[in-house]
């Protein structure tokens, strides 16, 4: 099991079915982008104010809202179209995409700044492959485990390179009392960071074009990735969904796993 592995956030492209930006309000052009990521805000804020010193004809509004995906999918309904949308790499990026929401910034000259293999994997989120670009990715994220060094140095354990040398630590650490993991399923997508970090590396990374095609089948491409996932529970503190993610990071800074 490689330790980190590179993940794809993508900006999803500019000027939705409504048309592009939404018109000159006190003669300036209002450009609306909306963030997936709240805790990003304060970044994408400084780049707003930064962006509207610099521009005297556009005006930039950012807003990272909680809850931005159903506020999202809940204005696409309404046909009330940002300009811009910030989300990752995910289902709900490639079902927009599918329903047609995105206009195609194929030949864009900032395109050419995007690494190649980034955009390789934008295609690769495509139910049905399609002509075109549709997205600039904008920030790839590592994947990997959080451990507290202190109490690897005391205990004398060493960082795992497999799974099997993974699974054998877990088993070590609970036998010298230590809650080896900890997780915080309340909030449900924390269940999306072991499962993308292992399906990157144990599944096709064309797997859904393949069942598209009639070719593969999801219960057999991710069945390792389910084992595994369900091996994870045999380390985790009991009863893992009434805790949330602050539980489990508050519990980790604690030393309680």
């Amino acid at each position: 099991m490689k330790c980190a592995k590179l993940m794809t956030a993508l900006v999803s492209a500019s000027c939705l079915l409504a048309g592009c930006a939404s018109g000159p309000a006190d003669d300036k052009i209002q450009i609306e982008i909306v963030s997936y990521k709240p805790e990003a805000a304060k970044v994408f804020e400084e780049i707003q104010d930064l962006f509207n010193e610099t521009h005297d004809d556009i005006h930039l509004t950012i807003n990272s809202p909680n809850e931005a995906m159903t506020i999202l999918k809940t204005r696409f309904v309404r046909e009330d179209y940002p300009d811009i949308v910030a989300i990752g790499g995910d289902i709900n990026y490639s079902g927009f995409l599918d329903a047609g929401l995105f206009e195609n910034l194929e030949g864009q000259p900032f395109l050419d700044k995007v690494k190649e293999g980034y955009r390789e994997i934008d295609k690769q989120l495509e139910f049905v492959p399609m002509d075109g670009d549709y997205a600039v990715p904008y920030v790839a994220n590592a994947a990997g485990i959080l451990y507290n060094r202190e109490l690897f140095e005391e205990h004398g354990w060493k960082v795992p390179e497999t799974w099997e040398e993974f699974t054998a630590l877990c088993e070590t650490i609970a036998k010298a009392g230590v809650q080896p993991l900890y997780a915080g399923y309340k909030d449900t997508w924390t269940t999306l960071a072991p499962w993308n970090a292992m399906a990157v590396e144990l599944a096709d990374p064309d797997i859904c074009q393949q069942v598209n095609r009639g070719e593969a089948t999801f219960s057999e491409a991710y069945d390792t990735t389910a084992e595994r996932i369900r091996g994870l529970l045999d380390y985790i503190q009991p009863n893992p969904s009434a805790y949330g993610y602050s539980d489990a990071a508050t519990a980790f800074a604690n030393e309680e796993a």
